[in-house]
C-alpha cells in the first residue's frame, strides 16, 4: 500500500514524538527532524510529499528559512507551518504566499490531530481554504499591529530600553518611543493609567506567543 511520505520538524522531542506518531496512526510514513540541518538531510533521503514545519526552531535557520532554501533549490512540496506564532510577523516576515499547498495552524488552536491530518490532505491536494490558514484569521491576537510595531513590542517584552531598542533598531529614541505610543493606542492601553503599560503591553505579546497544551492523539 502506497503511504505519503511526510517529514515532521519540531524541536521539542516530546511533541515532534507525539506528531509522528498521530500521522503515522493516520497512514502516513513519517520522518522526524529537531532542525533545519536535520529537515534538510531527511528531504535529501526520503523524497517527501509535504512537511509539517515549526517555525521556531531554536539556535540556526528557521522555518521560514528552511522552506525558502527547498523551494529555492527546486524541491517541489506542500507544507504545513505548525506554530506558536498568530502569524509571519511575529516572525519578521509581512506573510505567506497564497500558493493552496501551503497551510498555518497554531498549535494553541489545534484540538486534537484530525485537523492536522485534514490541513495535510488540503495542502497535498492544493485545495487549501482560509479554514487551514490561521495567519490569515480576522481575530487572530495582535491583528492590528504592524511587523514593525510587533518586533519593537517583542523587544520590549524581552525587557529592553527605548534606548536598547533605538540602537538596534538604528533610529532614534524619539522614534521608538513614538511606535510604543502607537502600540500602546493600538493595544488600548492608557500610558498614564496605574501599573505599568510596557508590563502590560509584554504580557500580551507573551500571551499571544505563549505554547498552550493541546491534545495530540
Amino acid at each position: 500500500m502506497f503511504r505519503r511520505q511526510i517529514v515532521v520538524i519540531e524541536n521539542e522531542s516530546l511533541l515532534r514524538d507525539l506528531l509522528a506518531k498521530a500521522l503515522e496512526n493516520a497512514g502516513f510514513a513519517v520522518t522526524t527532524a529537531a532542525n533545519a540541518s536535520d529537515a534538510r538531510r531527511a528531504v535529501a533521503a526520503v523524497d517527501p510529499d509535504a512537511l509539517v514545519v515549526d517555525i521556531e526552531l531554536g539556535p540556526g535557520p528557521s522555518g521560514f528559512d528552511l522552506v525558502e532554501a527547498l523551494e529555492n533549490e527546486g524541491e517541489d512540496v506542500a507544507v504545513v507551518f505548525l506554530t506558536n506564532l498568530p502569524d509571519p510577523r511575529f516572525a519578521g516576515r509581512d506573510g505567506l504566499s497564497n500558493r493552496k499547498n501551503i497551510g498555518y495552524l497554531r498549535k494553541s488552536q489545534l484540538v486534537d490531530a484530525s485537523e492536522l491530518v485534514l490541513a495535510l490532505e488540503a495542502v497535498l491536494k492544493e485545495r487549501v481554504g482560509r479554514e487551514f490558514r490561521h495567519d490569515l484569521a480576522d481575530g487572530r491576537p495582535l491583528g492590528n499591529l504592524s511587523r514593525k510595531q510587533i518586533g519593537v513590542l517583542k523587544m520590549v517584552s524581552e525587557g529592553m530600553t527605548n534606548s536598547q531598542i533605538a540602537e538596534v533598531r538604528g533610529t532614534t529614541i524619539r522614534a521608538v518611543e513614538g511606535i510604543i505610543s502607537r502600540i500602546f493606542d493600538a493595544l488600548g492601553i492608557d500610558p498614564a493609567a496605574e501599573g505599568n503599560a510596557r508590563v502590560e503591553a509584554s504580557r500580551r505579546y507573551l500571551q499571544a506567543t505563549s505554547q498552550d497544551q493541546y491534545a495530540i492523539h
